[in-house]
């Protein structure tokens, strides 16, 4: 499935507007958060459930947000389908890790997933990936380490919880994050 974009407002990821997109955004409440707390930037949801897609523009309606937007379709494939160097960061927050062996090639992060993210981020842009789920942990770190333009780095700032995250922290469970900085803009 190839995502239609056109819902999106004219020039919209264009804008010269700093771009942060929430792949796999769920229900969008990190998406209507991190839209909230920065307006002067565009924020772009991609969610594969048609349902949660409906939901999350509503909300985005209701709360009157004219920075955020949500799409339907599956991750990669929507990131395929836009321009290049058009994203500040990118975030994929708790992806199904498919813990299987024979379930991997499922799995949204892959090689070929990172460098589609390098191709749109803009120099000085971050890839920024969490995951609950240690091995998988583990093989994105093993992936990152194919695409060498994009450097592991800190990040300070400070992000809304997801629901799986708050989850989380209350089953005391532990949190893997990588942040992965594409060069340039220092």
């Amino acid at each position: 499935m190839i995502a239609d974009i056109s819902p999106l407002p004219a020039g919209w990821i264009e804008s010269g507007r700093p771009l942060e997109i929430d792949v796999g955004c769920h229900k969008g409440l990190f998406l209507a958060e991190m839209a909230a707390l920065y307006p002067d930037r565009n924020f772009l949801g991609i969610e594969r459930q048609a349902k949660r897609v409906e939901r999350t523009n509503r909300k985005i309606q209701r709360l009157e947000m004219r920075n955020a937007a949500v799409i339907c379709g599956e991750g990669h494939e929507t990131l395929r389908s836009l321009p290049s160097r058009v994203a500040d960061h990118i975030h994929v927050l708790f992806p199904d890790p498919w813990p299987k062996r024979r379930h991997h090639i499922r799995r949204l992060i892959q090689p070929s997933f990172i460098e589609t993210c390098l191709r749109l981020l803009r120099p000085g842009g971050l890839l920024r990936l969490v995951t609950d789920d240690e091995p998988y942990a583990r093989d994105v770190r093993l992936h990152a380490a194919t695409v060498p333009e994009l450097v592991e780095c800190p990040d300070d700032r400070e992000y809304p919880l997801t629901e799986f995250q708050k989850k989380f922290l209350v089953d005391g469970r532990p949190v893997y994050a990588l942040i992965l900085r594409k060069p340039g803009n220092d």
